[in-house]
């Protein structure tokens, strides 16, 4: 019982141990290390104002949301403005955003505050750098339902 009682008391430490080294971050760490991914994937990084990383990929532009109070918290977005915000347009926008939310995993649709399409996708990390296993597969689902949300908008004309 003993070694058991020990054993289980070195996993916890080493569970607080990891999860104290990634309140570690800086923002600065964070941008350096989302950036140098996404420039390895050709993919051009430019840091926002708010001090998130923003890139451009098939047209579209996606922002990674960095927070170095919760570096163990990743979020990517994209979004983009449409030109029709009637009623009629909020329901193919929402009705496109449920279509894509229901059908693609991971990815959440929904409309912002002006009545824009926002797709996200969110996860917790075990150590900041992970998101790099994730990324090419998040960036596929994100096209997938935009794909979808596309398809649905349309059928609603």
């Amino acid at each position: 019982m003993t070694s058991l009682l020990r054993a289980w008391m070195a996993g916890l430490l080493t569970c607080l141990c990891l999860g104290a080294s990634a309140q570690d971050y800086t923002q600065r760490q964070l941008q350096g290390l989302v950036s140098r991914h996404l420039t390895a994937e050709s993919l051009k990084p430019e840091i926002t104002d708010q001090g998130n990383v923003r890139f451009r990929n098939q047209g579209r532009i996606f922002v990674i949301h960095l927070d170095e109070r919760d570096p163990l918290y990743f979020r990517l977005t994209m979004a983009f403005a449409v030109d029709d915000k009637g009623a009629e347009a909020r329901v193919r926008h929402l009705e496109g955003c449920n279509a894509a939310s229901t059908d693609v995993k991971v990815i959440k649709c929904y409309l912002d505050e002006d009545g824009d399409p926002v797709f996200a996708a969110e996860m917790f990390l075990v150590v900041p750098e992970d998101f790099s296993l994730a990324f090419d597969r998040l960036l596929r689902a994100m096209d997938s339902a935009f794909r979808r949300y596309n398809r649905r908008v349309a059928e609603g004309r």
